[in-house]
């Protein structure tokens, strides 16, 4: 995570916005009033957006640990699922 003032993330935005969509680099953008903003890409907005929605119900979220300790315990049944 890069930090830039807001001056140079004005004159900079359009390669700002390639690193954060190309190489999923954040910046923080920051002004003279000590007050700051994160950019990141919207695919990654997205994803951590999904992820709050998964962990926000706690029966959901004992379930996800659940398969996440199935998996790391190599304690699964893999199966082909037709479509």
């Amino acid at each position: 995570m890069q930090a830039v003032f807001y001056s140079q993330a004005r004159n900079n935005l359009r390669e700002i916005i390639n690193k954060v969509c190309d190489d999923f680099d954040e910046y923080i953008i920051t002004t003279k009033d000590d007050k700051s903003a994160v950019i990141l890409s919207y695919d990654e907005y997205s994803a951590m957006k999904e992820t709050m929605y998964l962990l926000s119900s706690k029966n959901n979220r004992e379930r996800l640990n659940d398969a996440i300790e199935q998996i790391e315990n190599l304690k699964f049944i893999k199966r082909d699922i037709e479509i």
